[in-house]
């Protein structure tokens, strides 16, 4: 059974992680940037499909079939010129091609790419050069999402972190994949690593403290918040999982907690796991009432029905909803 925990549990996060940093969409904020952005503001998508210009106050961008559900979209992301005029890879360049990519499901790959190209010519006015430039990396970029798809997965999150790493650095080279996915790939390796600390039952508590902060070491005050927002819930839940799974006493959950988050954090922690073993103690001994009301064949049905309700006043107005539920789903605890 503990077994079959963990593996659940790490199913689950690693899909969250797998969403997080194998889509196409940034998840972490990006600093602005301080070059002039070219941008337009709204997709419009006349029925006959055609490209127009934009006119005077008008914010038309690329074609679309008639149920594009982009129509009248905003458009997100941009191209952002450096001091000679020329596009620059950054993450608002990554999320105009998000943009264009969203409608995979509805248009073939060329009639994307001949949007995009639409609306570099027609909406944001590119020269040629800078046009060329821009569906180069478009394309780039095409490649590197298949390949990622068809990344063979491990199961092991550092070592699939860091092949994603090196395919993007492989297709991309140093510059492109630190502009795109640096962000992404240092937040899988974090992760990763501080999967493996809350795991790894070789380390004492002192040990996996030392090593995330070796691990936290390097990174902006702002980056390592975001980092710890982003992954903590996932590796408290699995870590209570195992707790629960392995019967660990209040003292060894208090400091293999404090050792990853903490010792305001741990008691915190500690708090939820006396309220959600109230809330258990509590809901077994309605189950074993209960069973007992409906099995005694001398009550009629009134009394067993007022009595029924006598037992749920120990229980809050949403306490009694939540036990409610549980009955009839055929959830509460066998005794």
């Amino acid at each position: 059974m503990k077994a079959w925990r963990y593996a659940a549990a790490i199913v689950v996060i690693a899909a969250a992680i797998s969403i997080l940093l194998w889509s196409l969409r940034p998840r972490l904020p990006i600093a602005p940037s301080r070059a002039p952005a070219v941008t337009a503001a709204r997709l419009a998508t006349p029925a006959s499909g055609d490209v127009r210009a934009p006119a005077a106050g008008d914010t038309a961008a690329a074609s679309a079939v008639p149920e594009d559900s982009l129509r009248d979209t905003e458009v997100d992301g941009g191209v952002t010129l450096d001091a000679n005029g020329r596009p620059r890879a950054d993450r608002d360049l990554r999320r105009l091609f998000d943009y264009f990519l969203a409608r995979t499901s509805e248009r073939e790959p060329t009639a994307i790419r001949a949007d995009l190209l639409a609306y570099l010519r027609n909406a944001l006015h590119l020269d040629a050069a800078a046009q060329a430039r821009v569906m180069d990396w478009f394309d780039k970029y095409v490649a590197v999402q298949q390949a990622t798809v068809e990344m063979a997965r491990s199961g092991d999150l550092r070592i699939d972190a860091a092949r994603l790493h090196d395919l993007h650095r492989g297709l991309l080279g140093d510059e492109l994949a630190r502009a795109w996915f640096g962000t992404d790939d240092d937040y899988a390796s974090y992760t990763a690593e501080r999967l493996a600390l809350a795991h790894d039952k070789n380390l004492s508590a002192a040990d996996k403290t030392q090593r995330l902060a070796d691990i936290e070491a390097e990174m902006d005050l702002l980056e390592r918040e975001n980092y710890h927002a982003a992954t903590d819930f996932q590796i408290a839940s699995m870590q209570s999982r195992e707790f629960a799974a392995a019967g660990a006493d209040a003292a060894t959950r208090h400091a293999e907690r404090a050792a990853l988050w903490g010792e305001e954090a741990a008691t915190r922690l500690g708090t939820l796991d006396r309220a959600e073993a109230d809330w258990d103690a509590r809901v077994a001994a309605y189950a074993r009432a209960r069973d007992a009301l409906l099995a005694n064949s001398a009550l009629n049905s009134d009394a067993r029905e007022i009595q029924l309700a006598a037992l749920l006043n120990g229980f809050s107005e949403t306490e009694r909803r939540r036990v409610l539920s549980l009955a009839q789903a055929n959830a509460l605890p066998r005794h």
